[in-house]
């Protein structure tokens, strides 16, 4: 394995811009997976690897590389290619820099040096004509950041793997377990009027502030349930909203966007029943359906991809870790298709989303190998 191709292909995944808009009016190129998703297919078909790009929406494909050896178990190796924003980055975003060990950028920690492993890793034993130990669905997808809609995508397209490894920074940690997430937005709808005529309009704010206060107190009532004994317990917040057109007029539409973060096993509905009934008292509300909903999953720590990574994991760093995590992955949704999928890859999740983002190259080293392992045992 060359170490400086594999952190060249870092800089290169780094420096195309790769940004999910989020929901939010942000276009252009850099608000695309497009590019990336170019850049990747080509990397894989070098290799003469097959691909297919699959586009999930306009400007936004997954791209699927195979490799099919003949082997009874199909091995996915899952990571995405959408990133954040760059507001207020101390860095440069799509300039990557190399300093004291580490390689700076958007996207290199989150999940960009999980993807460069991947691709090198797989593509590094073709070059050196090893043949391996599973066939193989490379998979990069787009919208894990917001939607989660690349993934699901991939799984409604036919997916069919034996384990899965997706990858997100962990420090080379194993995730076999983590909570799951569901999204909604909550709009209230008023009367508009002229703020000196407060009196004639109905203000939806207002409205939106009784709400608030309610989902306030739901949020608390979770923290007193019974715990999950790996996982804690599940949470509420309240993370956008928006409301009004100008200072001097009465709002006539006011919305959030709620985070709800879920426990294995908790269902869409058993979230969404009880704020029902919570707001129920309250009028001039409507709640939308979720536009995400990504399951909580539990590996069981005797799972055969978990014996697997860990053997890997033992030859080229000797200490394993398996813990669990409380944000969500694109393995909720590969667990809930059937498919046991663990999360492991380089990086620490506190430089994620920072404005110093950061990885350490001596993981991405290392997890390129732990991978070559996981492919060759």
């Amino acid at each position: 394995m060359n170490p400086d191709s594999l952190i060249t292909l870092l800089a290169d995944l780094v420096s195309i811009p790769s940004m999910n808009p989020m929901g939010r009016a942000r276009t252009g190129e850099q608000y695309s997976e497009e590019p990336l998703a170019g850049y990747v297919a080509d990397y894989l078909r070098k290799w003469r690897v097959d691909v297919e790009v699959d586009e999930v929406s306009p400007g936004r494909p997954n791209v699927i590389g195979y490799v099919d050896v003949g082997a009874a178990e199909t091995l996915l190796l899952e990571t995405h290619l959408d990133t954040v924003h760059v507001e207020n980055m101390e860095v440069e975003p799509f300039d990557p820099v190399v300093k004291d060990g580490k390689l700076y950028g958007r996207g290199s920690c989150d999940a960009k040096g999980a993807l460069s492993a991947f691709l090198h890793a797989t593509c590094s034993l073709l070059a050196e004509g090893r043949i391996p130990h599973y066939n193989i669905v490379l998979a990069a997808v787009s919208d894990e950041e917001y939607r989660f809609t690349g993934a699901q995508q991939l799984i409604a397209h036919g997916l069919k793997a034996s384990f899965g490894i997706a990858g997100e920074p962990t420090r080379l940690r194993i995730v076999r377990a983590h909570k799951g997430v569901i999204r909604w937005r909550i709009v209230t709808q008023g009367r508009s009027a002229h703020s000196a005529y407060p009196e004639q309009g109905e203000n939806a704010i207002y409205i939106m502030a009784h709400l608030i206060q309610r989902l306030e107190e739901h949020s608390e009532s979770l923290l007193a349930r019974m715990p999950h004994p790996d996982l804690g317990k599940p949470t509420l917040s309240v993370g956008v909203i928006e409301g009004g057109q100008a200072v001097n007029i009465v709002p006539d539409r006011c919305w959030i966007e709620v985070d709800r973060r879920t426990l294995p096993g908790e269902t869409r509905e058993d979230v969404l029943a009880p704020i029902r009934v919570l707001l129920s008292e309250v009028q001039g509300w409507t709640l939308e359906s979720p536009y995400l909903c990504v399951s909580g999953m539990e590996v069981s720590p005797n799972a055969q991809i978990i014996r697997l990574l860990s053997s890997a994991i033992k030859l080229e760093s000797e200490t394993v870790v398996i813990e669990t995590a409380q944000y969500a992955t694109d393995a909720g949704m590969y667990n809930a298709a059937g498919i046991p999928t663990v999360v492991f890859g380089p990086g620490d999740i506190a430089q994620a989303h920072t404005a110093y983002e950061f990885i350490e190259i001596s993981q991405v080293v290392t997890s390129e190998a732990i991978i070559r392992r996981v492919l060759t045992p």
